[in-house]
Parts: C-alpha cells; sequence; structure tokens
C-alpha cells in the first residue's frame, strides 16, 4: 500500500481540524526568539535546550518534516535561514501563513522525509525534526542522508515516539484501559489486518511504525553522528504517563564524520 500518500492526507486533515502541531507560532513565541529566546518543540511538551538551538543561529537550517507555522517560524524569526520539507501541503500552509503574518524569510518544499535528493551534500548547518519519523518505515535512510547534507560538526535534533508506546490496544487504550496487544517493533502495515488498516486510513488516521531502540540508536551513531544530547518527554495522556514516563525522546547529534 502507498501508506505515504494515506500520511500526506491524514496531515492535511488534520492541519484543518486543529491539530496541536498545526497551531501558528503566537506573535510572543516570535518576540522571544527575535529576542534570543527560541522556543522549540521536537516532543510533545517540553522545549529543546537553549544550548541546542543557539549554534544554529545564522546559519542554514532544514526543518525536516517540521510543517505547521511553528518550529520554521521560531527558527526564522531567531535568525536561522530556514527551509522547511513536509508531505502535507496544508501544514505547509501554515508556515507560509506566519512568513506572510511576521515578516519571515521561510523556503517551502512539499516532498518526502525519506527522499532528500533535492539538497546538495553539506547545505545545512542543522536538522531540525519534529517527532515524525513514527510515520516513515525506514530511519536508517534519514540518518544517512541527514549526514550527507549536514557541514561538518552541523547538528541533527530530532524526537521519536518510545517503542513501548505501540504495545498498546488503541481502541482500549482512548477509553483510558491499558492492555499489551501488539509485539514490537510495531507496523500498521503489517501488525493490522487490511481491513483494520483500510478503517484506519478511512478515518484520516496516520499509519505509523515503532522503531527499536537499536535502529535509533545505532542507526544514527552509524551514520557518522555523536549523541551529545538526550531528554525524554511525557505523552498528556494520563493513563499511558501513568505508565511510562519517558514517552518520547529527543535527541541531539553531531556529525561527527561522512559516510
Amino acid at each position: 500500500m502507498d501508506y505515504k500518500s494515506a500520511n500526506s492526507k491524514a496531515w492535511d486533515w488534520e492541519a484543518g481540524h486543529g491539530s496541536a502541531w498545526a497551531r501558528i507560532a503566537t506573535e510572543e513565541d516570535i518576540e522571544k526568539a527575535r529576542n534570543g529566546e527560541p522556543g522549540i518543540r521536537v516532543t510533545i511538551n517540553r522545549n529543546v535546550p537553549k544550548e541546542w538551538i543557539e549554534p544554529l543561529k545564522g546559519k542554514a537550517v532544514l526543518a525536516l518534516a517540521a510543517s505547521g507555522g511553528q518550529q520554521g517560524p521560531v527558527l526564522s524569526a531567531f535568525g536561522c535561514g530556514v527551509t522547511v520539507l513536509d508531505i502535507s501541503e496544508r501544514m505547509l500552509e501554515r508556515d507560509r501563513k506566519a512568513s506572510e503574518l511576521y515578516g519571515l524569510d521561510i523556503k517551502c518544499i512539499r516532498g518526502d522525509m525519506e527522499n532528500l535528493s533535492a539538497f546538495r551534500d553539506k547545505e545545512f548547518e542543522g536538522i531540525v525534526n519534529p517527532v515524525s519519523m513514527n510515520f516513515i518505515e525506514d530511519i536508517g535512510h534519514v540518518f544517512r542522508e541527514g549526514n550527507r547534507i549536514l557541514s561538518e560538526g552541523g547538528s541533527l535534533i530530532f524526537g521519536i515516539a518510545n517503542p513501548a508506546l505501540y504495545l498498546f490496544d488503541d481502541r482500549l487504550l482512548a477509553k483510558g484501559r491499558m492492555k499489551v496487544k501488539y509485539t514490537l517493533p510495531f507496523s500498521d502495515t503489517k501488525s493490522l489486518s487490511k481491513k483494520e488498516l483500510e478503517k484506519r486510513i478511512g478515518k484520516n488516521d496516520t499509519v505509523e511504525f515503532s522503531h527499536t531502540l537499536d535502529a535509533i540508536i545505532r542507526g544514527v551513531t552509524e551514520a557518522g553522528f555523536h549523541i551529545a544530547g538526550f531528554f525524554s518527554d511525557t505523552s498528556s495522556f494520563e493513563p499511558i504517563d501513568s505508565f511510562l514516563s519517558d514517552c518520547y525522546l529527543a535527541f541531539r547529534c553531531i556529525k561527527v564524520n561522512d559516510l
């Protein structure tokens, strides 16, 4: 199945139905960034440490799968040269609207985060990727391509879901009941029946994949990065948070060598 087209449509739908990731940065957010206090999230609740973002000021940054009017505009207001790449045209419209609203210069490109061939080698000094790698199957390819388009010493900042989140029956979880149902790694395209998957897509839900800690940590280090920073975050959903505090994982990775 063409899960990427399904995810593109799902995020187009989310953009028009109140997704937290499609709320344009406020005037206060932009003013803070212009005054040297950028509030950047790559997980659900916590801003990344300021020291992760400070080295990117005045540098070329790719906001990868990061449309929605938040990270790109804040990075631009902070002084970065920002390119946003995203699979959803309606989410990109949020960035364009923020750009016009606040007088920012943001380049918006519709594309697949697994295909970065449009970018030159070492074109960027930073990549900021809010939690979205769970919408693709091959994160190793993203790490390798991220290495290629980053200059030496450039940083890859990304968030990703803890694979443990995908253990549970999501139908019961929505009712506040936690029951282990799936084995890991989870994949909507393999763990669900054809009927279940079709129903999910019909409801404009995203198609998702868990990724093992091995695929995340070994994947990023084998792609030529050094892990220089890490924190975890909650989900803002009490049944899950009462069970697991490390729901989302955030990494700052520095390119140390070319592949």
